[in-house]
């Protein structure tokens, strides 16, 4: 396992999206450099119309991620007869990590559920371009008692090739700037304010602080048999 976190904020497309990068309005080229992001609260960063986030190419699909301090992320490998793989499909692959984040959330106090295909939240048309707009199968939600709704705090995604299966995952652990992500996009702040309503951060749903530190202590011993990668 490999675990990361990140400094500054940034916005990571996905393949269908790299022609983004290369817009003359594009964050670092129109919009304020990367370093004008750093040091800056979420908040500070969405209530300032003058910020944009840079934005970094990845080779796989998917819509837009939203990085930065409120993200942390991990990536497993597994070989390719590891049990938990071999023997499921692909959407069922993720639910033994799923089932483990929910038991790990669960001895911090925080009730969550792993949403199986059954169940899966497709991201609506208008918000098709972020990442977590929509639940996959077994991705971790929080349902909301105030509305129902089931909020995303944890999202997975995976590569396969002829040397193993890199599983990646990403835990909101603070509020994410997600009408920076629009306004970095050229989106309306409605769309952002949207996506804020259908996701839910660590922070916000647990009953006492947790740090990084804190959470993978809790999830480590339920990703076994595993090894850690160096950096």
């Amino acid at each position: 396992m490999k675990v990361w976190t990140y400094r500054e904020g940034a916005i990571v497309l996905g393949r269908s999206q790299h022609a983004l990068a290369d817009r003359p309005a594009a964050a670092g080229v129109g919009g304020a450099p990367a370093g004008d992001a750093a040091g800056m609260s979420p908040d500070g960063l969405a209530d300032s119309g003058a910020v944009r986030l840079p934005l970094v190419k990845r080779g796989a699909g998917g819509g837009a991620v939203l990085v930065g301090p409120w993200l942390l992320s991990a990536s497993l490998l597994l070989p390719l007869d590891d049990p938990r793989m071999a023997t499921t499909s692909v959407a069922d692959s993720y639910r033994w990590l799923g089932e483990a984040m929910v038991e790990t959330l669960a001895e911090l106090g925080v009730t969550a559920r792993a949403v199986p295909p059954a169940e899966r939240i497709p991201a609506p048309e208008r918000l098709a371009w972020a990442c977590f707009a929509g639940v996959a199968p077994w991705e971790v939600v929080v349902d909301d008692p105030a509305t129902g709704v089931a909020r995303k705090l944890v999202g997975f995604a995976q590569r396969r090739s002829r040397h193993g299966v890199l599983l990646a995952l990403g835990v909101l652990v603070q509020p994410a700037p997600w009408r920076l992500l629009a306004q970095t996009l050229g989106h309306p702040v409605a769309l952002a304010d949207e996506l804020a309503a259908t996701t839910v951060d660590l922070a916000s749903v647990s009953p006492r602080p947790v740090s990084n530190d804190d959470f993978l202590a809790a999830l480590w011993p339920r990703l076994q048999p595993m090894s850690l990668m160096p950096d």
